[in-house]
């Protein structure tokens, strides 16, 4: 049976001159390739979670979220602290919101998970299973998770909300290890859901994964892009890219077509990606050309309208398509998905 009960609203009044935070968040959503329509009398985004409206007054920016389902109020206030910290860290205390935050120990999209399965299902790759409650959540609205690790040997301190309800985080000897992972399969209904790790040997995560069984783990989400609704696509992207491809290759129309570039450091990497009939693989060893090169030449080859573009990979590499992408003004905002999935900065590591 469907739940037709309506989902409230959220309303609050930002306290800020209209122009300076709507010419500050047009910059913010810009950057992160967001897509938002410029209305005379504001802004309106679709966050995906929900629709956010600011609308302008003589002294004031009214704001309203329609969240599309109930746990999806904590996600859209959550989006709205991000930006509003970015303006001004004080403003979010201020607001009067129509609905209090909730009060919980923790934010509404943490769950606590134990992995009860370490497996190498493909060459170069952990599987690991993870099990608990309330794996709904995951299933919808964006194919990535953090998985939290707390420090070695310690009490794992698990993110909290303050009065605001922003979500905090445990700082010092508490922080926690949060990278980000592709959810590569899950079955919400029987409370699993699975994440490859690329075992590439380094950093914190491929040091704990061999030996994760019966491990307690944090998991928080989800974001990161939802399965692309194309039936054209050009996906991109190296090793750490392959269980997010795998996912929206199983997943996609089988009257879908495209091609699928995949750089890899080894042949031994190559794995069956299962999808539609009209979709190319196409398998690149590293050092032999350039991934953002071939995507552009593939680019400038397909005519209008252009694929939906898909690419995850380094991030200097993914700042760079990026920066060719918006200068070349295709594929239009809105349809293309870029993403940095890791950092060879040593400096940022």
């Amino acid at each position: 049976m469907t739940d037709l009960t309506p989902v409230p609203m959220l309303r609050c009044t930002l306290p800020v001159a209209a122009e300076p935070f709507l010419t500050f968040l047009r910059a913010e959503l810009d950057s992160h390739d967001r897509v938002y329509l410029d209305r005379a009398d504001g802004l309106s985004i679709d966050t995906g979670v929900g629709l956010v409206t600011l609308t302008r007054t003589a002294d004031a920016v009214l704001l309203q979220a329609a969240p599309l389902t109930p746990p999806d109020a904590f996600v859209l206030r959550q989006w709205v602290i991000f930006y509003l910290d970015r303006f001004d860290t004080s403003l979010a205390e201020r607001l009067d919101w129509n609905l209090p935050a909730p009060v919980s120990a923790h934010p509404q999209n943490f769950r606590l998970a134990r992995v009860t399965a370490v497996t190498r299902p493909v060459p170069g790759f952990l599987r690991l299973r993870l099990e608990g409650p309330g794996f709904a959540l995951f299933a919808r609205g964006g194919l990535h998770l953090r998985l939290l690790l707390p420090p070695d040997g310690r009490r794992p301190v698990w993110p909290g909300v303050d009065a605001a309800g922003r979500t905090v985080w445990p700082q010092g000897e508490d922080k926690l290890h949060d990278p980000v992972y592709t959810i590569r399969a899950i079955d919400a209904a029987a409370g699993w859901l699975e994440i490859d790790i690329y075992h590439h040997g380094r950093g914190r995560t491929c040091r704990w994964a061999p030996h994760a069984l019966g491990a307690e783990v944090g998991l928080i989400g989800p974001g990161g892009g939802w399965l692309p609704d194309a039936r054209h696509l050009l996906m991109a992207g190296d090793e750490t890219a392959l269980p997010a491809m795998a996912r929206i290759l199983a997943a996609a129309d089988p009257a879908t077509c495209g091609e699928v570039l995949i750089e890899i450091a080894d042949p031994s990497l190559r794995q069956p990606l299962p999808g539609p009939e009209g979709v190319r693989i196409r398998w690149l060893l590293r050092g032999q050309a350039v991934l953002e090169d071939w995507v552009l030449a593939r680019l400038a080859a397909s005519g209008s309208p252009a694929p939906y573009l898909w690419f995850a990979a380094e991030d200097r590499q993914a700042t760079r398509l990026r920066h060719v992408i918006r200068k070349r003004g295709t594929p239009a905002r809105g349809h293309s998905y870029i993403a940095g999935y890791w950092t060879d900065d040593v400096a940022k590591n």
